[in-house]
């Protein structure tokens, strides 16, 4: 993945590290390049590179975990780090754009009919048909095959990433 350059006019903005000190506004928006579009976050625990969160609209990222999927309907964000961003540390997460990183988890095939989802407690993706119900990914198309029975990072484009879950009866 080529590294993305942040092309907004926000001075000092480092999409690539983090810090323990807010240099931002939580929730700011950066724009970069390949259509790329970041959201500045406070990290509630460690996030590897790829890891999904969910970015609550008060600008904290929190682990994807597919219990956590009904947030969607508090109009919480999924995005990717593509950094490690530490516990307590402020960040930039991915929510849009091309070549990004996702984290995998088993087999998931560039370009695949069978579609990525959410596996169930660690942040990452997985093949469909390995998930359960609810659990399919929307708005993540892979670009290179991850296959390893432990976590890789795969390049993805996400498009604005959302979950489908069952709906509430």
């Amino acid at each position: 993945m080529a590294q993305q350059t942040q092309n907004s006019s926000l001075i000092g903005a480092n999409l690539s590290t983090d810090d323990p000190t807010a240099l931002f506004a939580l929730g700011t928006v950066a724009s970069a390049t390949d259509g790329c579009r970041y959201q500045y976050v406070l990290a509630t625990s460690t996030l590897v590179t790829g890891a999904l969160v969910l970015v609550t609209p008060a600008g904290t990222a929190e682990l994807l975990l597919t219990a956590k999927l009904t947030a969607n309907a508090k109009g919480y964000a999924i995005a990717a780090a593509q950094n490690i961003i530490s516990q307590s540390q402020y960040g930039w997460v991915a929510e849009h754009g091309r070549n990004l990183y996702v984290l995998c988890t088993g087999t998931i095939t560039a370009g695949s009919g069978d579609g990525a989802a959410f596996s169930a407690n660690s942040g990452r993706l997985q093949n469909a048909p390995a998930c359960g119900v609810g659990q399919t990914a929307l708005g993540i198309f892979i670009t290179t095959s991850a296959s390893t029975a432990t976590a890789s990072v795969a390049i993805a484009t996400l498009t604005w990433p959302r979950g489908v879950t069952p709906p509430i009866s």
